[in-house]
């Protein structure tokens, strides 16, 4: 059994730890939810993907996690409870289990004051101190990797799978470090922009950028009614800031607003100096807290039903009106008799707009006896206090989206309608115009770790190379089909006649693509309206191992239903060296 393959089953015993069940399935492990002398813990098994490069590799981002962790012991921070191989050969990192809820489910389930978030943010920031103190940068801060626990409150950082410390080695080559787009501090984009003809070049992650994510999750837990469900979020860190909170949000105190604006400044040395600084602001917003802070950041009802605002369609403001999509199916009941009985058919799923970096490694009760918590030979161990700059690779925990049965015809686009002037529309009257029920547009994004080079190197693929193919292998190329928005998507170029010659040769037939459709509202550069996008990042040529790469493809689309999409299965699609 190679590494890849390891995959036990529920009642398999590893290393001495009971599984139970699978948590998470990211692109660079699995995540286990596992028992040991009768308590619950998380077992993090590195999983080698073709794309990622080496075994080596794999196992060598496991190690430094692992290294990471064993440097840090704060009690917001997730605990490793001990290291070790399975069977397969593969890396495992045992963790505290925290039964709780992401900060976003936090946020819409027990409804907050804003007076109990700055208490969470309090605490992160001195954890985000410590951390720093001892030269460890998480590197990827987002809602999705702090976890509030049930039993106390408590917010636990978890997720160290792109952390970094002093002198750490960099495993990656490309030029960003690792993160989520929508976290990344402006300066990262403005960096990538000016050395984008210099290959070599790599940013510095710096505190200022830590102290931005952490920012941007703050602004959001007091702006967004809905921080877990899909929607078009506007970026935090483009050129232009986002709207103030209070200009969102009138129930955040405008001295609050400041501080969030001070953290999301394009000018970093206009943020706080350090986290031991914010953490001391944050502080004394607490301490002279006034009524005003002791009210929920937004009504609860406004998470079932909001009016309308003129504030719709400004950066960083949720759309309003229902919440597009829930877990569990939900009729909203209302006042009057005509939209009652409307919304007794209408159910929303709802999807997780920042899925975790790897699974939520859920706390548990602290261990009465103490593992062996010494790395795994044959790996030396290096514990020196951080900046690197590697690339995070596709390493989000996969999310099936509930199948929804495609209507006999076609909803055809009704053309003059926004983003925003659906999203603003009564219910009939945005289902009478043809808008989606749900749009998910794919957020600014670097190429996956290595791609550059496996394209020019190994594919021997230029930019703008075009490649002709059926998008879902799933359905026939001759199809109209309905993709669903973010969900994932294999093609394949089929064994037809006409192909160029250049195709032939670096794109065959039998090549595979894998990657996730998308809705795109606006034109984005096309005339002749809304676009179904797939962006690619993994192909696989026949006898070849796969590799990463940048390919996108984008289509006319012709109608919508329930967060779906339709459009052609055949088009031609575009190597790029990053999504505009």
């Amino acid at each position: 059994m190679t590494p890849n393959q390891f995959r036990p089953a529920s009642d398999a015993v590893v290393d001495g730890w009971q599984v139970s069940q699978e948590l998470g399935d990211g692109g660079f492990a699995i995540v286990y939810l596992v028992e040991k002398s009768g308590k619950p813990y998380a077992l993090k098994v590195a999983r080698h993907r073709e794309a990622s490069g080496d075994d080596k590799q794999t196992h060598d981002r496991m190690v430094r996690e692992a290294t990471t962790l064993l440097m840090l012991d704060h009690p917001n921070i997730i605990r490793p409870r001990g290291h070790g191989y399975v069977e397969a050969g593969n890396m495992y990192l045992a963790l505290e289990y925290v039964d709780g809820w992401t900060l976003a489910e936090w946020k819409e389930l027990k409804h907050p004051t804003i007076h109990e978030i700055l208490r969470v943010f309090v605490k992160l920031a001195a954890a985000l101190s410590y951390m720093h103190r001892r030269g460890v940068l998480h590197r990827d801060l987002k809602l999705v990797n702090v976890l509030i626990r049930k039993s106390d409150g408590e917010p636990i950082i978890i997720d160290f799978g792109c952390a970094t410390y002093s002198l750490a080695e960099d495993l990656t080559e490309e030029g960003l470090p690792p993160g989520t787009e929508r976290f990344r501090a402006p300066e990262q984009f403005k960096f990538l922009h000016e050395h984008k003809n210099d290959h070599r070049a790599r940013y510095t992650f710096k505190v200022a950028d830590e102290l931005f994510a952490l920012g941007a999750m703050l602004y959001e837990l007091l702006t967004d009614p809905w921080p877990t469900h899909y929607y078009m979020r506007k970026p935090l860190n483009l050129q232009m800031p986002p709207p103030p909170a209070f200009d969102v949000n009138p129930r955040i105190p405008e001295s609050l607003s400041e501080l969030v604006e001070k953290i999301l400044s394009r000018e970093p040395s206009r943020r706080p100096v350090d986290a031991e600084a914010l953490r001391r602001e944050l502080e004394e917003h607490l301490e002279r807290s006034g009524a005003e802070y002791r009210v929920p950041a937004h009504a609860p009802s406004e998470q079932l039903l909001a009016e309308p605002s003129e504030s719709e369609g400004l950066p960083g403001v949720p759309p309003k009106g229902p919440p597009p999509r829930k877990v569990t199916r939900k009729t909203l009941i209302v006042g009057t008799s005509l939209v009652m009985a409307l919304a007794a058919a209408v159910t929303f799923w709802r999807a997780c707009g920042d899925v975790p970096a790897s699974p939520p490694e859920h706390s548990a009760p602290p261990m009465t006896s103490p593992l062996d918590m010494s790395l795994p030979s044959p790996v030396p161990m290096v514990l020196p206090p951080a900046t690197e700059a590697g690339q995070k690779e596709d390493s989000t925990v996969k999310m099936t989206t509930p199948e929804i049965p495609s209507p006999r015809l076609p909803v055809r686009v009704q053309k003059g309608f926004s983003a925003a002037e659906c999203a603003a529309m009564s219910l009939v009257a945005a289902l009478a115009a043809g808008c989606p029920g749900s749009q998910i547009r794919p957020e600014s994004f670097t190429c996956p770790a290595g791609a550059a080079r496996a394209m020019v190197k190994e594919l021997h693929w230029k930019d703008g190379d075009s490649f002709a193919l059926v998008l879902d292998d799933r359905h026939n190329s001759d199809d109209m089909t309905w993709f669903t928005a973010g969900s994932d998507v294999v093609g394949v170029v089929p064994k037809v006649k006409g192909f160029d010659r250049r195709q032939l040769e670096v794109a065959p037939p039998g090549t595979r693509f894998y990657g996730k459709a998308y809705y795109l509202s606006d034109k984005m550069g096309r005339s002749d309206g809304p676009a179904m996008v797939i962006r690619y990042d993994r192909v696989k040529l026949p006898g070849q191992d796969e590799k990463p790469v940048c390919f996108v493809v984008e289509s006319r689309s012709y109608g919508f239903k329930d967060g779906r999409v339709q459009a052609g299965n055949f088009n031609t699609g575009r190597v790029v060296d990053r999504w505009p």
